[in-house]
């Protein structure tokens, strides 16, 4: 059975909306009219509920979802800054070396040569990071909110004070950067603060070491003591009643500030490629303690409606970084303030019927057949011929769930549809090589800079006769000898960073009345596959579980297929 046959137009058409994989290069998200962006459940919380920080694996559609948000709720914001992160633009290795080198070295000097322990290490870089993030925040919102309200009609509803207050406030922001009265862009300014903000706690220690008479202790103990109280407070003292009356005046119009942060996935990748052995785990802990300091920061600010609730945030930030950090207020921190970006099938179905549909100029009645017109049929598992699966299921199934991967393999098919039409067997071929290239272009090219051990954990694992599903002994036993990066060499680390990729996963008995998993019937028991894209557990492994490798990997792994049941089989109605 096949479906419709584009001509060569449609099918250029079809090929373009699936072209991009980069959503800041991506108009289609911008357009309004074609409407191809997904009101997902994730879309639905940021918007809704001020979640934000934002947590997603790589090719999960963070920056997607900032493009699409921005567009689809610009009426109700009077300013707007896109900050993203650059390796070559945001000052986050030059102020590695200015708090290891400047700010250490000073400490120490002080210190004494006598003294085996640093006074550095006293500090907690996280605090610095929490107070150089909050001040620079709180900075960049005013200046964007003074700018926008002093230049435009609202300013002729202003009295004369309050315009005052405002031009003082902007004239203040100004002088930080540096920069007079010059009009700055809210994009722009974030990290010339946050430089200027961490240069401010340099002062601090100088002031407490020229003033310091007392003992060493008497010095840790006020330098620490003064770090704490700046990381709790929320507003410079110069811009505390600029924040209120921002607050009034735009609570009377409807109106508030959006600050957006991106594209750490690219920083963190661009750091690693570039980072030699030179002070590297250090590199790697102040990089932590940013994210940390960052994630504190949102969460303060957020918690201060009463100053705060013209300011909204959203920051997004790689899943396996947040991990890894050390939150004592994890629970509520992600109860509270964290959404995970994570995609259900049906919202994947609905985000390709909508760029088909844009692409065949279909209306919007026809917009949820769209898939169908093109691929009506079914796909038969490759090895097990009696199980057919839904054609966009089976891509699906040899996904890791991320949009990316999605447009990889549409881009491949439409390819492939200039040479033949779409069928079972074509389909089939095409998922099978489009595989391997996702796993060597996009898997093993994004983690390899910052695992440097993943390429032999794979070779390992396609050497040693993997099934399809096996103990958790088993596979530990196997990943004896390996490790992915410095300070991940057992084999239940080495586990746990294979789930968060999506390599691994846990097959489970399960019942259809567990409302929290889908489940399926298989040899006469219903078990489900818990994979890092549709669950939430940190670490899912527990004694005697069993141990599933993603479908995605089977090919590349070299797994051997004995067990009669199609491994994260997919049915529609799992997701009803």
């Amino acid at each position: 059975m096949t479906g419709l046959n584009p001509s060569p137009d449609q099918l250029r058409r079809l090929r373009a909306v699936f072209q991009e994989l980069k959503a800041e290069q991506d108009q289609f998200l911008r357009q309004v009219e074609n409407r191809t962006f997904v009101h997902t459940r994730v879309y639905r919380q940021v918007r809704d509920e001020r979640k934000c920080l934002l947590i997603g694996r790589k090719g999960a559609g963070k920056t997607a979802l900032l493009v699409g948000y921005r567009t689809e709720n610009r009426a109700d914001y009077l300013a707007e800054a896109d900050i993203d992160i650059i390796a070559d633009e945001f000052p986050l290795e030059p102020l590695f070396h200015f708090f290891y080198r400047e700010v250490y070295g000073k400490l120490n000097q002080r210190a004494g040569n006598n003294r085996n322990t640093d006074l550095a290490h006293f500090l907690d870089p996280t605090k610095v990071a929490t107070y150089a993030w909050k001040q620079s925040l709180t900075a960049s919102a005013v200046c964007m909110a003074a700018q926008q309200i002093l230049d435009s009609e609202m300013s002729d509803q202003l009295s004369n004070q309050e315009k005052r207050t405002l031009e003082d406030a902007l004239e203040h922001v100004l002088k930080l950067l540096g920069n007079g009265k010059g009009r700055v862009e809210g994009s722009t300014i974030l990290g010339p603060f946050l430089v200027y903000f961490f240069t401010a706690f340099t002062e601090l220690i100088e002031v407490a070491i020229e003033q310091s008479m007392g003992s060493f202790a008497a010095l840790v103990a006020k330098i620490t003591g003064q770090l704490s109280l700046m990381a709790k407070n929320n507003t410079d003292e110069a811009l505390r009643k600029p924040v209120q009356q921002i607050r009034q005046i735009l609570d009377r119009h409807g109106k508030k500030v959006l600050l957006t942060l991106d594209r750490f996935d690219d920083f963190y990748d661009e750091f690693q490629y570039r980072q030699s052995n030179d002070m590297a785990i250090e590199k790697r802990a102040f990089l932590a303690a940013l994210l940390k300091g960052l994630v504190i920061a949102a969460r303060d600010l957020q918690r201060d409606a009463a100053q705060y609730s013209w300011m909204h945030m959203i920051f997004t930030i790689p899943m396996d970084k947040f991990l890894e950090l050390q939150l004592r207020e994890r629970a509520d921190l992600e109860s509270n303030h964290v959404v995970r970006l994570e995609w259900t099938p049906k919202e994947l179905y609905e985000m390709v019927n909508r760029r088909i549909a844009a692409a065949l100029d279909l209306p919007e009645k026809d917009i949820p057949n769209a898939w169908n017109l093109l691929f009506p049929f079914d796909v038969t598992n490759g090895r097990l011929r009696e199980v057919k699966e839904d054609s966009f299921l089976y891509i699906v199934r040899h996904s890791l769930w991320n949009p990316r991967e999605i447009h990889m393999y549409l881009k491949a098919l439409f390819a492939e549809m200039e040479k033949r039409p779409a069928d079972e067997e074509m389909f089939r071929q095409v998922v099978r090589t489009e595989t391997e290239n996702i796993i060597r272009r996009e898997f093993i090219g994004q983690f390899i800079s910052e695992f440097q051990g993943l390429q032999k954990v794979l070779n390992k694992l396609g050497n040693v006769q993997l099934r399809t599903v096996l103990s958790y002994e088993s596979l530990c036993d196997k990943l004896g000898g390996l490790e992915l990066f410095d300070d991940c060499r057992s084999p239940d680390q080495i586990a746990v960073r294979l789930f968060h990729m999506g390599v691994l996963g846990v097959r489970i008995k399960g019942h259809r009345s567990d409302g929290n998993l889908a489940v399926i019937t298989q040899q006469k028991h219903e078990v489900g596959y818990r994979f890092c894209f549709n669950t939430d557990e940190n670490d899912p492994y527990s004694p005697g579980c069993e141990v599933c490798i993603h479908p995605m990997f089977f090919e590349y792994l070299n797994i051997k297929h004995e067990e009669p049941y199609v491994v994260n089989q997919l049915v529609w109605e799992m997701f009803a």
